[in-house]
C-alpha cells in the first residue's frame, strides 16, 4: 500500500518525516507550504500562518491536485487540517485508486458533514473541541455509509510531538493501530 499523509498546520516537519518512514510502503508528504521546513512556533500562530499562507480551501485544492496524479492503490492519512481537507477531496475525488481514509482529529470537518464518504473513512476525534461539542459531530458522521469514528482519550494534536497536546501513549497506540493495518 502506498500512502499519502496530510499534514496538520505545522506543515512538513522532521517528525512527520520519521512517521511516514515508518509506514510499510510508499508515501507523499502534503502540506500547506510546499515542503518548506517552517519554523517552529506556538500552534495559534501557526495557524495564522496556515491561513495566510494557504487557507482550508486552498489545502482542499491542493491535495485534489495530487489525488488526481495517483495511479496506485493509496491511503489517505490525515492530521487536523489535512484531515479535513482529506474528507472534503474524497468525496470529490473520482480517483479509483484512493482506497481509504484515516483522519486524527479533523475539527473542521464539523462545517461538511453534508458530504459523503465514497470510500472507507475511519475519523479519529479528540476527547474534545474547543468550539464544538464531538459528540455530536460523530453522531452525525456515524450514519454514514463508509464512516467508523472513534472518539479517543487523548486532545487535539496527540500525534504531533510539536503540539501542546501531543500525547506518546497516544501516538505509540495508534502509530502500531496504522502500521499493522488495524486502521
Amino acid at each position: 500500500m502506498n500512502y499519502i499523509i496530510v499534514s496538520d498546520i505545522f506543515g512538513k516537519t522532521s517528525y512527520l518525516t520519521q512517521f511516514a518512514q515508518t509506514l510499510n510502503g510508499e508515501f507523499i508528504i502534503v502540506d500547506p507550504y510546499d515542503a518548506q521546513l517552517q519554523p517552529v512556533i506556538d500552534e495559534e500562530l501557526q495557524y495564522q500562518q496556515f491561513i495566510s499562507q494557504c487557507g482550508h480551501d486552498g489545502y482542499f485544492q491542493k491535495l485534489n491536485k495530487v489525488l488526481d496524479n495517483i495511479k496506485t492503490d493509496t491511503t489517505i492519512i490525515g492530521f487536523s487540517a489535512g484531515g479535513a481537507a482529506a474528507w472534503r477531496s474524497q468525496a470529490c475525488t473520482k480517483n479509483r485508486y484512493i482506497k481509504k481514509l484515516v483522519a486524527f482529529y479533523p475539527n473542521q470537518i464539523r462545517y461538511n458533514l453534508n458530504l459523503p464518504a465514497t470510500i472507507p473513512c475511519e475519523l479519529i476525534f479528540p476527547y474534545q473541541e474547543a468550539h464544538f461539542d464531538v459528540s455530536v459531530i460523530i453522531t452525525s458522521l456515524q450514519t454514514k455509509a463508509n464512516v467508523s469514528c472513534f472518539q479517543c482519550d487523548y486532545g487535539h494534536g496527540f500525534m504531533n510531538p510539536l503540539s501542546n497536546n501531543f500525547d506518546n501513549q497516544g501516538y505509540l497506540y495508534f502509530s502500531k493501530r496504522l502500521f499493522s493495518d488495524d486502521l
